[in-house]
């Protein structure tokens, strides 16, 4: 209850004012006490004890939302990464979020480019106060808002961070819907998202999409699917790429580095290949172009006898004929693994 203090004699040290009970759901959490006349601070008091009730709440709701937040994303993991095992004890806890399992969906991971290296130039220096990283989380935060708007169906889609710098979103599609028809409105959606990233924050970004899967069980091969295809747009420079057009590539990531570059110093001879006018360039528009030298040396804009005797000196230099099917195979197994990082 509210008390007030008439008089300096009233209680022994302490002085005339009023104390007002600060509560939180029907609880008392704290006390607000102000000195003075009461009939003067009363009012004060009285607008000072509904605005902290305010404040208190607002926080107690947000870190309420945070443990929320934390519970779902603990959720997404253990199902992305398939490390539940009972399937109906996760579906129930799927619902508890909206979220059902049970729906088609495809993985899509969308990395934002450049947004590592950018704030860590903004927050590297010692001296820099909190406010750098207060900017950096609002960021984060209004670039999921963004991605959101572009999914109004509630409960059908699933976002969610997946990194500082990136986003993983299983989208839901019809499976009865041919596979154009799914695959253009996926293409759809990552276009109209990168876009607005750009129009919106001047914030580039590249995609990955996984396979279709309509499994709880399965998640987390589409997941996979979609880093992997992440992985290579982001080494060639592409804003999307679905896991199901890699060809070696699919797989080239599960080799380590080490090995890759070893098969590439073997098979291309990175050091003497610099002797060929735009060696490495010239061997992938070739094969992009399935090995028509008029469609080669139009795309480089240089002669057909310029061509040729490129390829020739290729193969001098690595011992390997671009122009055989048997070569071939390797040497464009070599110039995807030369492109990965």
């Amino acid at each position: 209850k509210k008390v007030v203090i008439s008089s300096d004699s009233s209680y022994l040290g302490a002085k005339s004012g009023i104390n007002l009970p600060v509560r939180l759901h029907d609880q008392v959490v704290g006390v607000i006490g102000i000195t003075g006349d009461p009939v003067e601070v009363e009012k004060l008091g009285e607008l000072l004890q509904r605005m902290t009730e305010i404040l208190i709440k607002e926080a107690h709701f947000e870190e309420q939302l945070e443990l929320e937040n934390r519970a779902r994303e603990t959720f997404i993991r253990e199902w992305t990464e398939s490390i539940f095992e009972d399937e109906q004890v996760l579906a129930a806890r799927g619902w508890m979020f909206g979220i059902n399992i049970y729906k088609t969906r495809v993985a899509v991971i969308i990395e934002m480019s450049d947004f590592q290296k950018h704030w860590y130039e903004r927050i590297k220096n010692a001296d820099i106060d909190m406010e750098e990283e207060v900017k950096l989380q609002r960021y984060r935060h209004v670039l999921e808002r963004l991605i959101q708007h572009h999914f109004p169906e509630k409960n059908e889609h699933v976002l969610t961070s997946n990194s500082s710098s990136s986003y993983m979103i299983l989208l839901s599609v019809n499976e009865e819907d041919s596979y154009q028809h799914r695959k253009s409105m996926v293409t759809e959606r990552i276009n109209d998202i990168q876009e607005a990233l750009i129009k919106t924050y001047n914030q580039k970004s590249v995609a990955g999409v996984g396979s279709l899967y309509n499994s709880p069980r399965e998640m987390w091969k589409s997941v996979e699917e979609a880093d992997r295809a992440l992985r290579f747009g982001m080494d060639n420079n592409k804003s999307f790429y679905y896991y199901e057009d890699l060809g070696v590539e699919s797989f080239m990531y599960d080799l380590p580095t080490s090995i890759r570059l070893d098969f590439v110093e073997r098979k291309l001879k990175p050091q003497l290949l610099k002797a060929v006018p735009e060696g490495f360039l010239t061997l992938e528009v070739f094969y992009r172009n399935e090995g028509s030298i008029s469609r080669t040396s139009e795309a480089l804009h240089i002669h057909k006898n310029t061509l040729q005797y490129r390829l020739k000196k290729i193969k001098d230099i690595t011992g390997y004929d671009p122009r055989d099917i048997n070569d071939s195979t390797l040497i464009q197994i070599a110039l995807a693994f030369h492109t990965a990082k």
